[in-house]
């Protein structure tokens, strides 16, 4: 992806997914007791830092980190205006800090798309101190988000045989169950670990300016990008015809559910194996 290409992908995101991951930061920061000053904050895959700013926003010292280096620059122009608050390229899998480095260490919705999601989890634990706190969150459906699935309703029926995305990978699949969710904090050295179901909101605009925003709304999603402008025409009765049974008073509206988990960190015991292998 190029440089105008990764520019545009924080854009979005930053646009479009951020005003709905955000919706459970607060959540979140209650699961571990509070964000507050002084605070030692990691937060891993942190996109352009929706949850990085809230925390620092509390006064919290806050270290963000992305593997997107357009993602790490957008992250830095708005950790900018606070104090010991800073963003870094780094890898989930491998983080360059200090074991036990902080108070309250969060992944909302990155360790769980990570190719090893279980080193991610453990790379989260190693970095929390001892009776500090991790927590992640993921979708219980991650096809049924924001305007998502408009576009997957569509789709099935102008163009069945477009795939909107690639399969979800095995963190997404397992990890959308509260119960395994929850196993899996605590065999990496969390415990007493809750989760909870946070209601996440999409409220789109009017229905015709969510038809002809087609473009914005869905240009970075694989399946939508991949249609000619001629098959993108086609395609909007059947937005308009899926949006309009989500908002029959004239507004499109989708809620999805996050689950967001939380625990307090325990040394690892010697010995056992836990059922996820982690």
């Amino acid at each position: 992806m190029d440089e105008a290409m990764q520019s545009g992908m924080v854009e979005f995101y930053e646009a479009t997914a951020e005003p709905l991951t955000r919706q459970c930061v607060s959540t979140a920061f209650a699961m571990v007791g509070g964000v507050r000053s002084g605070t030692s904050v990691l937060d891993v895959a942190a996109g352009p830092g929706g949850l990085s700013v809230a925390a620092a926003e509390a006064g919290a010292r806050v270290r963000a980190t992305d593997l997107s280096p357009a993602m790490v620059a957008r992250l830095s122009q708005r950790l900018g205006p606070y104090a010991n608050c800073t963003a870094q390229v780094m890898d989930g899998q491998a983080l360059d800090v200090q074991d036990g480095a902080f108070d309250a260490v969060f992944s909302m919705f990155g360790v769980v798309n990570l190719p090893d999601w279980r080193q991610g989890l453990r790379e989260l634990a190693r970095a929390t101190r001892a009776g500090g706190h991790g927590c992640i969150s993921t979708w219980t459906d991650p096809r049924g988000v924001g305007p998502v699935p408009i576009l997957v309703e569509a789709l099935r029926t102008t163009f069945p045989e477009v795939a909107l995305f690639p399969p979800d990978g095995e963190g997404v699949t397992l990890l959308r169950s509260p119960a395994v969710l929850q196993t899996a904090m605590g065999a990496v050295g969390f415990e007493d670990v809750e989760v909870r179901e946070v209601e996440v909101i999409w409220t789109g605009p009017s229905l015709e300016a969510f038809v002809a925003d087609r473009d914005r709304l869905y240009g970075f999603m694989p399946g939508y990008a991949a249609l000619t402008p001629a098959d993108r025409d086609r395609l909007a009765p059947a937005l308009r015809r899926a949006a309009q049974n989500r908002g029959p008073d004239g507004s499109v509206r989708v809620v999805s559910t996050a689950l967001v988990a939380a625990g307090r960190r325990v040394p690892l015991c010697a010995g056992g194996d836990s059922p996820l292998g982690l």
